[in-house]
């Protein structure tokens, strides 16, 4: 075999690995992207319909209350009443698997909404009824706002990432700017995040967007387990009636807006041993004990 015809050789076997391998490396690219995109819609889809369990909460609660002042009200509203009255015609195909995971989320955690089927206009319709919190809830929803609530379901593969990701964690719902008073109500609300976290040594900063109109607090930690604790601790969370939900932040991000964390490396800790935010869960457990017991 000549020169030539070797050198050919050699150059079409090398051309044809090389093209395989960039076969390889763009099918692999392309199945990491396509994983990153399912795991962005399943978390948007999961922001989603925690946004809309509170607004369906807030819906009945409303309702609840108009029923107490006007007893001609029915105590009850048909479930796609309430759907048509928070998603836009316009919206609703593109949030029906939303709504479905509302819906069945509410049915399966949340005790205070009971699911019935009424006649209406000569149909039947499932509707959602609010009910009334016992003696004793009532005792704990008169206590002082700014306190954790309880779980309002487990983490799994659905709601939690398997690994932490970055040592940065963005928290929605943790307040409503527009119901604050004071100057200082920001520090109640670190205090609350540290006195959940208490076991946690790896918070070194937390900021609280005043203005954000979703309620939300930035943290960072001090490597990506740690903010894999937190996110452990806070997500799925009620506080102060309101529905807690995290998710994960770049640090680049983090930086870019919060340069003063770039030098944070002391760990955060509760400012005194009282643990005022966990009252309430302290109190529903002294009190599940006691109907234990008796």
């Amino acid at each position: 075999m000549t020169l030539t015809c070797r050198f050919r050789r050699a150059f079409i076997t090398a051309t044809c690995r090389s093209f395989i391998l960039l076969i390889g490396i763009g099918m692999i690219w392309a199945v990491i992207k396509y994983m990153k995109y399912r795991w962005y819609k399943e978390e948007e889809e999961t922001r989603q319909m925690y946004d809309m369990i509170v607004k369906i909460i807030d819906v009945l609660r409303s309702h609840n209350e108009a029923c107490q002042e006007n007893k001609e009200l029915q105590p009850y509203m048909p479930i796609p009443h309430v759907r048509d009255s928070l998603i836009a015609p316009k919206d609703r195909k593109k949030m029906e698997k939303v709504w479905k995971r509302s819906v069945d989320f509410l049915a399966a955690n949340e005790s205070r909404v009971c699911t019935e089927t009424r006649r209406i206009g000569g149909a039947d319709f499932l509707v959602w009824k609010w009910i009334q919190p016992s003696a004793s809830c009532d005792k704990m929803l008169l206590m002082p706002s700014k306190v954790w609530q309880g779980q309002a379901f487990h983490l799994d593969r659905r709601n939690s990432p398997p690994n932490s990701l970055t040592p940065c964690l963005k928290i929605r719902n943790m307040f409503d700017p527009v119901m604050e008073i004071g100057d200082h109500w920001h520090l109640a609300i670190q205090e609350a995040i540290l006195e959940k976290c208490n076991d946690n040594e790896g918070i070194v900063h937390i900021a609280v967007d005043k203005n954000s109109r979703e309620g939300c607090v930035y943290v960072k930690c001090l490597s990506p387990e740690y903010a894999g604790k937190a996110f452990k601790a806070l997500h799925g969370s009620w506080f102060d009636g309101k529905l807690v939900t995290v998710k994960y932040l770049r640090l680049d991000r983090y930086h870019h807006r919060f340069p003063q964390a770039i030098a944070c490396s002391a760990p955060l800790k509760p400012s005194n041993t009282h643990m005022n935010s966990m009252s309430h869960l302290r109190l529903r457990t002294g009190t599940a004990n006691n109907q234990g017991n008796s």
